[in-house]
């Protein structure tokens, strides 16, 4: 860890771009749902949230090891979108697929372990 950045902000940034990162995500499934100026404004928002979001990715970088951070990041951010898709969306998982989601949170779990 590099002196001047302690583990809590290290712990907010991950949150943010995991935040940010879902919620331009479905902005851009809002905009392709939409059509006409809408479609462009959620598109536009979309994009706009999701570059904010590796802002804080670079930011969470900085503080820890990258493969700690990019496993974090990546696959809490995609844990997270595929159970407020479920939500929001009602985009149906099978069983299957619900337990390859368990197992990619399971796998961020372990990635943290160290022996």
């Amino acid at each position: 860890m590099k002196s001047g950045i302690v583990q809590m902000p290290n712990v907010f940034f991950v949150l943010a771009f995991i935040a940010f990162s879902v919620s331009g995500s479905l902005c851009l499934r809002v905009a392709g749902e939409r059509g006409g100026t809408q479609g462009i404004y959620f598109f536009a928002a979309g994009n706009v949230i999701g570059f904010i979001g590796t802002i804080f990715l670079t930011l969470a970088l900085r503080a820890q090891q990258p493969n700690i951070i990019y496993a974090l990041c990546q696959g809490g951010a995609f844990c997270v979108l595929q159970l407020a898709a479920f939500l929001i969306f009602r985009v149906p998982l099978t069983a299957f697929q619900w337990l390859g989601v368990t197992l990619i949170a399971g796998g961020v779990c372990c990635v943290q372990i160290r022996f």
